[in-house]
């Protein structure tokens, strides 16, 4: 499911370049947004009044859990890795300063580990945990499979120099096992059911790394590495070098993040398909026959988004950097944003569309290993509902940040959209989703695709 190359500007019109920006993506939902406004939208009936209970409910999570807003941490994929509040990265971090390992090289490595973490960023089963090998505890669900990560990292299983355990290189990601990882996680394919896709997304990078030698390759070692992105990021012309850090424009990283490829397009094993809505080198673009475009299509890069937003984290926090631009990402259409809508009765299915969803889901519940609790509308990801619920919560959660920032009196950089995602929506889709589905906390709608689960 990952993407072809996705910057070969030889082979791409103006168009296409424009819907592998960030910007089409908020454009293109906008879009989406000025349908329901107008009372156009094909699949979702939308009650307005609820838009106050949604930031009313976001702004009670968010001072319930932080006392200053402005201290709430990024979105990322490094909460993961401190499940029960222990600081591992940053503990990993000491532990390499106190070797003398200079703050690039750090800086190398952390960028390595959060590219890998995205990439197996897997949905596992409702049932699935991780036990810690140094503390013996035992982690559920995103947790447990970023913990299982980690301890894969350390264990060098991403790195073939067993020198240098802890980093990432493109021989020891051409060399690994998907055997190998289903034994890091201690899980099974039952458990870890997108695990397939998520390797094939992995060999794609040990692929780039190789392949794009201007973004990945370290001179000094002769290695292909993700952190040495960071290298090119450094030296690029555009970045300029000040007393707090380097300054970074958002669009020098974006290209290198395309390059990694996204989850959720047309196979590269069928070039000339494209059946299922989404063009080949564009990746998570899909159509939406509602808005009023000559093409119809509406872009999300919800997995390079969040890649993003993983990356920034730790330039910003161990080199001081500053991104410029960072007011192009989005939110994030995942299943606690998404469902966020849903779940207040922002948004609601029509009917005809969540009985079609319900069949899908009982038609799929009789298949083998496949989920039978809690009977949840179904559909697939190139489905207009799934397009239409995605773009709708992209555009709707950029107004409930709005929103929550006026009432609050804060502004974007004491409450930037990172932080609200953080400790706001998703925090608040994810606890609607318990006391809604307690046995599963699943979204309330499910998204499949070639026959996975996706969140």
């Amino acid at each position: 499911m990952t993407t072809q190359s996705l910057t070969n500007s030889n082979n791409m019109n103006v168009n296409e370049e424009y819907l592998l920006s960030l910007r089409a993506v908020r454009e293109r939902c906008f879009k989406v947004q000025e349908a329901a406004v107008r009372n156009k939208l094909q699949h979702f009936d939308i009650d307005t009044s609820k838009l106050q209970d949604i930031v009313q409910f976001v702004i009670s999570i968010i001072k319930r859990d932080f006392d200053d807003p402005s201290k709430i941490p990024t979105h990322g994929r490094w909460r993961h890795f401190d499940a029960d509040g222990y600081p591992r990265v940053q503990t990993l971090i000491n532990s390499w300063a106190s070797l003398g390992i200079d703050k690039t090289e750090q800086t190398r490595r952390v960028l390595d580990l959060m590219v890998v973490a995205v990439i197996l960023d897997l949905n596992p089963s409702h049932n699935y945990s991780y036990q810690e090998a140094s503390s013996g505890r035992l982690y559920k669900k995103k947790e447990g499979i970023a913990i299982a990560i980690l301890e894969m990292y350390m264990k060098g299983l991403f790195s073939a120099n067993p020198d240098q355990p802890h980093r990432v290189d493109s021989n020891a990601i051409m060399a690994l096992q998907i055997t190998d990882l289903l034994a890091g996680f201690k899980g099974t394919s039952e458990t870890l059911n997108d695990l397939e896709e998520r390797f094939k997304l992995l060999k794609h990078l040990g692929h780039k790394l190789q392949h794009c030698s201007d973004y990945f390759r370290n001179n000094e070692d002769q290695a292909f590495r993700p952190g040495n992105m960071l290298d090119y990021i450094l030296n690029h012309p555009t970045t300029i070098t000040t007393k707090k850090g380097p300054l970074i424009l958002l669009e020098t990283i974006w290209p290198i993040i395309l390059e990694i490829g996204e989850l959720w397009s047309v196979p590269q094993t069928d070039p000339e398909s494209n059946s299922d809505g989404a063009t080949l080198t564009l990746g998570d673009v899909w159509s939406c026959p509602i808005i009023s475009c000559a093409d119809q299509m509406v872009p999300f890069h919800k997995f390079s988004q969040w890649m993003l937003y993983s990356l920034i984290e730790p330039m910003e926090k161990m080199l001081g950097a500053m991104i410029e631009g960072t007011e192009q990402l989005t939110p994030l259409p995942d299943y606690a944003n998404g469902g966020l809508l849903i779940d207040t009765g922002f948004i609601t299915l029509k009917a005809s569309d969540f009985d079609r969803g319900i069949k899908n889901h009982k038609e799929n519940s009789l298949l083998q290993g496949q989920p039978k609790m809690e009977i949840t509308p179904m559909f697939d990801i190139s489905d207009p509902v799934i397009t239409e619920w995605r773009a709708l919560t992209i555009a709707y959660l950029d107004l409930v940040a709005e929103r929550v920032r006026s009432v609050m009196n804060l502004n974007r950089r004491s409450l930037t959209l990172s932080q609200l995602m953080e400790g706001g929506t998703t925090s608040a889709g994810k606890e609607l989703a318990e006391i809604s589905r307690p046995n599963t906390q699943e979204p309330p709608i499910i998204i499949k695709c070639d026959g996975v689960l996706i969140q």
